[in-house]
Formats: C-alpha cells, sequence, structure tokens
C-alpha cells in the first residue's frame, strides 16, 4: 500500500477529508521518527515495535561496513501481527 491509498483510508473510515487524513498521518509518522531519533522504542498495539539498534551489533557480521558508530532501524512485529499475516498466506 503506498501513502496516498493509505490516506484514501483514513479518510473514508475516519469520515474525514482526505487533507485532513495526509495531516494526521503526517503527524503520526514525524511523531515516530521523533521518538525513534531520540532513542525511544515506539510501541504500536497489535502491529508491533519500531526502535533503533547500534550497527555494531551487525557490523561483527559484515566485516566490509566502515562505519559502525551508527544507529540502525528495527522493527518487531507483535503476536497479532504475525498470527494475521500467517494466516492470510495460508
Amino acid at each position: 500500500m503506498i501513502t496516498d491509498k493509505l490516506i484514501n483510508e483514513i479518510a473514508l473510515e475516519a469520515g474525514i477529508s482526505r487533507a485532513d487524513a495526509k495531516h494526521i498521518l503526517q503527524i503520526i509518522t514525524d511523531t515516530i521518527i521523533e521518538s525513534i531519533a531520540h532513542g525511544e522504542k515506539v510501541e504500536l498495539d497489535g502491529f508491533g515495535s519500531f526502535f533503533s539498534k547500534p550497527l555494531s551489533a551487525y557490523a561483527q557480521e559484515d566485516k566490509n561496513t566502515t562505519n559502525v558508530n551508527m544507529n540502525v532501524l528495527a522493527f518487531k512485529q507483535s503476536n497479532a501481527l504475525s498470527a494475521s499475516i500467517n494466516q492470510t498466506y495460508k
């Protein structure tokens, strides 16, 4: 699903304008990005958790990595999301 379709779904389900839906989605994504950038873990019930991890954990596996003083985005899906995905593809 692309951003435009997500905006349409939000507008339709919430009964709001596309402009309002776009604004709400922007607030949500900005808040998630800002929180992760400040080292916070973002947990969305029924979906999963976003957090940052030091690259050094991965750099040990990849000897070609030159800058190990970085963080990378990590995502851990919830049990509910995992079950939904696995049920969908059976």
